[in-house]
């Protein structure tokens, strides 16, 4: 980092996130779409096979098993792109700091020695850290715990709840919270969700807003989330990203 720039900060949303939302909702589009198992590719038939247990034989079970590992996947993408912007902005702020009083600081070198010491704190960690570099806490901070909660869920108890990834206060759901974004149609105190391809009551105002959302699974549930409920977690990622660009922009650099 030769120069202080906040777009490096933020360029792991850029990549991460966008390649993200195109695998994960491909993915699952594509899941939507298979009516039965199919058979082994040509290259498969060629090739030495091990296999140590039988595919299931339900086919909404395969399915379904593959959904999970598709949103396993998408919500450890988002883990390593917010720890990565987390550690990067850090950095940032850290170093910005530092240049007020120092303007012959080694930027290269001190951004080597700073990220080192960060790459093995965990998300809380990067949290507090970040939230000491500031004059007000990082948004959605809560949210994205619970995200990192379903995905832990997923990789350690094949996403079926159990009580260890219970977040709520009687210890007996799982739940996952975030902000997405609201498109509705207003009239006076009156608000109508807006339909794509309907129109609106008439003289009424398009808006666009926020709303905060929650997912809830019970012990014993398998966490499934639909498309709709992965664009609705990477929304939640977008406000946090336009949370930390203003952050950078109120350095004083």
């Amino acid at each position: 980092m030769p120069q202080l720039n906040p777009s490096y900060v933020l360029e792991p949303f850029h990549t991460l996130i966008g390649a993200c939302q195109t695998n994960v909702l491909l993915g699952l589009r594509l899941v939507e779409e298979v009516e039965t198992l199919p058979g082994p590719a040509a290259d498969e038939k060629k090739a030495f096979q091990l296999r140590f247990r039988e595919f299931a034989p339900d086919l909404n079970e395969s399915k379904a098993r593959f959904r999970r590992w598709i949103i396993l996947k998408g919500l450890g993408d988002i883990h390593q792109c917010i720890g990565a912007t987390l550690q990067r902005f850090i950095v940032f702020r850290t170093i910005d700091d530092e240049l007020k009083l120092n303007s012959a600081l080694d930027i290269e070198g001190r951004e080597r020695a700073l990220s080192q010491g960060l790459r093995s704190l965990s998300y809380p960690e990067l949290i507090d850290r970040a939230n000491r570099l500031c004059s007000a806490p990082l948004i959605m901070q809560e949210q994205i715990a619970t995200f990192n909660n379903a995905r832990n869920c997923l990789e350690h108890s094949g996403g079926i709840v159990i009580k260890r990834f219970c977040n709520n206060p009687h210890k007996d759901k799982l739940t996952i919270q975030g902000r997405r974004v609201k498109l509705f149609f207003k009239r006076g105190d009156e608000e109508t969700p807006a339909q794509v391809g309907m129109p609106g009551p008439e003289s009424a105002a398009l808006m666009l807003g926020a709303e905060d959302f929650t997912i809830e699974f019970t012990i014993g549930q398998p966490v499934e989330l639909s498309s709709a409920h992965f664009v609705d977690i990477l929304n939640t990622c977008v406000f946090l990203r336009a949370d930390i660009e203003e952050k950078l922009g109120s350095s004083g650099r």
